[in-house]
């Protein structure tokens, strides 16, 4: 949305309305509701987002909610993306709870659809990407004190403001008209009673059997999680009242949570089938195999004649003893709920009105964040790269080990092995720092009584360094397990680089030297950046005196203008990330640089046809229509046509068709082909192998020889061959809505809406079809079967290499993606005389379909209601926020309450009639995790007010509830990112439990 000089008039239009609300977290706009709740203001032109045309009154044709600055502050939000998680009509991504994957930033998603199809605007214009390898805005950027209202369009939006646009837009507006000096602080905290007994009882079930040096301890009540920021902002009006700067400066400190804090999160959680009947209804603890007592599965006869797994003896002796689920590696206390951040942001708004024609403005945003994560200690992988061969002689062997290993011919020869071996001394540390600026220069103004112009240039720059600690390299690795006996004891075959031998063969932490652990660790790092460069002018007219229809009082507005934008993306690594040498980072990251350029032409128009007549008070009609010339894809075009329809007063309809274009974005074009790790277990591996698993091989014999002994994937993550498709084309997507609000004059200080949505996607650009479905498809159908690579020495999907096992599953266009469901929202204000005012709230989403079609013609599932395996985050049928607040008849004072409702889901493994499980098994069903029950959460917060002093405090999650604990094999989707952490759904559900918080805001 541009600015134009009614922009003033909104901002103080919309701070009357919010305080007239007292407190009210989204209502809708409307005209009804300006009227109902603004009493005595005069708006002669307000533009809100959607569209770019001053309008007579505060009215959508497209569903608009808003959230005000005191919805951020009753949330008691350091974060502005918690809020927006909050609003039913949002889906969380990136944020503070995703650890394994987590990128460092912060994002948005409308409807699901994902925040690439989310447009990000601050003050009407577009957001820079954050962040090279997930190039969409970070709203790190962003600082929660600053913020006045957030308006969210939902549905296509792309004829008005381009590409991204997709599911809609977030537009953030800043305070840029401040006089005076504020400081405006938060400070945060968890309360929480570590009381989730079945959880408890999974924890105690493990350490019957476990080893001692094995145990799980358990959580006790905690106190933690603390967050605090801190902004001060400052600013002053010209002398003669033409201008304003307003300068701030932000300080955000958010603690880091581990898993071990929380009784959700002290182990792994898996499902068993005791009965061995294929039907998986008990939770336990089962942890990784990549023990630190060692997972050694040998791959010829050894001294049983047949492949065998064996650990290290955990009472330290230099024996093996059969793995079992008692000795595997818990990760979960390693992991955080809660990531360490570190945020510095600075920046100003400036304007001055140099003559009625020339408005000349500038603003400057600047962020420094840092985030920390940890993951559990690095190590060798089992199937991790090329077979382990370790040498029969190698001295830190026992004869009965090398036995175990090699048989009875032990010297000079090798046996090849896989291997899962942690280092737990060695927890994997990511430090991932975005410094990002923007600067801004524009100017608007007059051209006529009747036209005005927006000039406008941008250029942001987000700078990217993320250094990787803690892991271990798989060369140095090699090179150290090839050890054999020397005149002072063990030494490396070959000893270059000062290689210090390394054991690996006894359970003692002792056994590992710190020469040796000092030798094989390892540190990579990645460093980049993206830019973004934008010109743009638009002229915006009122043709009354020209164009109007002879039954309306309005004439035609349009907007008319055209756009450059520029996006750049480098990146470098070093060498060992590159060659995937680092052995816990998932595979190779090569570098990669990439850009286009992109050239639009745009016009809008909002026409009146009828006017102040009988059932018909006003009838519009907004067009729309967009062209864009892509450096990269080629040309796209986006459209609209909309209605509103005022009845009377009380009673408006509304509705409309929107054509949305997405281009593909930089990392989708240019990132180079890798291979990486999924979130998909392989079907034909293990002793019971699904049913046509041959033809995942590419010849019988290799089908022969490894069926029935093909290893499984380390951490249910195969490999699969990722990276961009420079062929890619622009998606598109068109939604219907149609809806009405009623503002009925019969019940003064109550609006509602209803809006009808329907969303359809085709031929989205994905990253793959997904690693599950490609399986699924090649076993049902004998389709995809080429996209599955085997390991020709071994069998399985995994390795970091090509040279190793892998499924491609590289960006494509592919299918497409449908959603459709019903937006709720009603607000009602009662004035309670002596006993001061009440304002209720209410938001709901109603999602009727999110039926996705991987591949055209080979059938879709639907996720309304489900999560899983495919669906992956949980997709409620029902989501809704509803607020209460009570302006005591002590002015000062306001109390508030806010029920957040989550609807049941159901497992989607347990759909016997989705064709895209088949993958997993004939048969198979998970009882343990077949439902997630509904779930409420209430908070509760106040405000009181000293002459210049807000003091607030709340309480978020009152009565602590435990977050829903799920198999964490259920927790991402297929050849995605995974949302999912810790057995449960951080962004989804609250898993740090009760958080209390306190702030203030000074003015001075």
């Amino acid at each position: 949305m541009k600015i134009t000089p009614t922009r003033e008039r909104l901002l103080a239009s919309s701070m009357i309305c919010g305080v007239a609300l007292l407190g009210l977290s989204a209502t809708q706009a409307s005209a009804q509701a300006t009227t109902a709740t603004n009493t005595g203001a005069q708006v002669s032109e307000i533009v809100v987002t959607g569209s770019r045309i001053p309008q007579p009154n505060l009215t959508s044709v497209s569903p608009l909610s808003v959230v005000n600055s005191q919805e951020v502050k009753l949330q008691g939000a350091t974060a502005i993306e918690s809020v927006l998680q909050n609003l039913p009509s949002v889906v969380p991504e990136f944020n503070q709870g995703v650890d394994n994957g987590a990128t460092g930033t912060a994002t948005v998603s409308l409807r699901g659809l994902s925040s690439k199809r989310t447009l990000v605007l601050v003050n009407g214009y577009r957001l820079m990407p954050g962040d090279p390898i997930v190039p969409t805005p970070d709203l790190n950027n962003i600082p929660a004190a600053l913020v006045e209202r957030v308006e969210v369009v939902t549905g296509g939006a792309s004829a008005v403001y381009g590409s991204d646009a997709v599911a809609g837009v977030v537009n953030f507006i800043l305070n840029k008209d401040f006089e005076g000096f504020r400081v405006d602080s938060t400070y945060g905290f968890a309360v929480h009673n570590n009381d989730d007994s079945a959880a408890r009882q999974n924890v105690t079930n493990f350490n019957r059997t476990a080893a001692a040096s094995n145990q799980i301890p358990l959580a006790d009540d905690e106190l933690d999680a603390k967050t605090w920021d801190i902004t001060a902002i400052i600013g002053t009006n010209a002398p003669d009242g033409k201008g304003n700067i307003t300068a701030y400066a932000s300080y955000r400190r958010i603690e880091p949570l581990p898993q071990s804090r929380r009784d959700a999160g002290a182990c792994g959680i898996s499902t068993s089938s005791p009965t061995g009947d294929n039907v998986y209804d008990t939770h336990i603890c089962q942890g990784s195999s990549n023990s630190a007592f060692g997972h050694f599965a040998t791959l010829h006869g050894g001294a049983t004649g047949g492949p065998a797994t064996l650990a290290d003896n955990p009472n330290g002796t230099n024996t093996f003893v059969p793995f079992t689920g008692a000795l595997a590696f818990n990760f979960g206390p390693f992991n955080y709920y809660q990531q360490d951040d570190e945020r510095y942001t600075a920046g100003y708004f400036a304007h001055y009105e140099v003559t009625p024609q020339v408005d000349v403005y500038s603003d400057l945003m600047f962020a420094d964040d840092r985030q920390r994560t940890q993951a559990a200690g690095s190590g060798l992988f089992t199937n991790s790269g090329p077979v382990y061969q370790i040498s029969c002689n190698n001295p830190f062997m026992s004869a009965s080990q090398a036995a175990a290993l090699c048989g009875a011919q032990t010297t000079g020869l090798t046996a090849p092995l896989t291997i899962g071996y942690r280092f737990s001394a060695l927890p994997r540390l990511t430090d991932i720092q975005h410094t990002a600026y923007s600067i801004s220069l524009g100017a608007r103004g007059k051209l006529s009584d009747d036209w005005t112009y927006d000039l406008h240039a941008q250029y942001g720059d987000t700078l990217y360094q993320q250094t990787l600690t803690g892991d271990v390299s798989i060369r140095k690795l090699n090179q150290a397990l090839n050890a054999v006996a020397g005149p002072n004891g063990p030494v490396c075959v070959n000893a270059t680089g000062g290689c210090v031998p390394i054991n690996i063969f006894t359970a003692l932490d002792s056994s590992l030297t710190p020469a040796a652990l000092s030798f094989v660790e390892d540190a990579g790092f990645k460093r980049g950046s993206v830019s973004e460069r934008i010109v743009s002018f638009n002229v915006t007219g009122d043709l009354a005196k020209y164009l109007k229809s002879p039954w309306a009082n309005d004439g035609v507005g349009v907007n008319l203008g055209t756009e450059y934008r520029s996006e750049r993306l480098s990146l470098e690594v070093s060498s060992n990330y590159g060659t995937g040498d680092l052995s816990g980072s998932g595979g190779a990251n090569p570098p990669g640089s990439g850009g286009f350029d992109v050239y639009e032409l745009f016009g809008e128009a909002r026409v009146p046809l009828v006017q102040d007549m009988p059932f018909i008070q006003d009838l519009s009609l907004e067009l729309g229509y967009r062209f864009a010339d892509y450096s990269s894809s080629g040309t796209a075009d986006a459209y609209k046509i909309s209605g509103d329809w005022s009845i009377t007063p009380d009673i408006r309809l509304r509705g409309g068709f929107n054509r949305a274009v997405r281009a593909p974005n930089i990392t989708e074009l240019f990132t180079p082909q890798t291979v990486g790790l999924g979130s998909f277990n392989d079907p034909c591996a293990g002793t019971r192998p699904a049913a046509n698993c041959a033809r995942t091989f590419t010849n019988a014999a290799l089908a022969a020889q490894f069926l029935g002994n093909v290893p499984t994937c380390a951490a249910a993550q195969c490999s699969q061959l990722l990276g961009g498709n420079p062929n890619l084309k622009p998606e598109e997507a068109d939604t219907y809505t149609v809806g009405f609000v009623t503002t009925p004059r019969f019940l003064p200080g109550f609006n509602a809406s209803v809006d009808y949505f329907n969303i359809k996607i085709t031929n989205p650009i994905v990253p793959g079809i997904g690693g599950a479905l490609i399986l699924s498809q090649c076993l049902t159908a004998n389709q995809f079967c080429s996209s599955i690579h085997r390991d020709p020495t071994n069998g399985s999907l995994f390795g970091i290499t090509t040279a190793n096992g892998y499924v491609i599953n590289t960006e494509v266009n592919s299918g497409s993606i449908k959603t459709s469901g019903v937006d709720f929202t009603a607000n009602y204000r009662y004035n309670l005389g002596d006993w001061g005012g009440l304002a209720f709230q209410y938001l709901g989403t109603y999602t009727q379909h999110f039926i996705t079609e991987p591949v055209a013609g080979l059938g879709s599932y639907d996720c309304a209601g489900f999560y899983g395996v495919v669906c992956g985050e949980p997709v409620p049928k029902y989501k809704s926020q509803a607020r209460v607040t009570w302006t005591t008849p002590w002015q000062s004072l306001q109390v508030s309450a806010n029920w957040r409702y989550l609807g049941s889901v159901k497992l989607d493994l347990n759909q016997s009639n989705d064709p895209f499980l088949a993958a997993f098994g004939p048969g198979v069903t998970d009882p343990a995790d077949a439902k997630i029950s509904a779930f409420s959460y209430f908070d509760l917060a106040a405000t009181y007010r000293i002459k210049d002093t807000t003091f607030r405090v709340g309480v978020n999650n009152v009565f602590d509830k435990n977050p829903p604990i799920v198999d964490a094999n259920t927790l991402g989707i297929a050849g995605t990112a995974s949302f999912g952490n810790g057995n449960t759904f951080p962004g989804v559900y609250d898993a740090i439990g009760r958080t209390v918080f306190v702030g203030l805001t000074a003015d001075f």
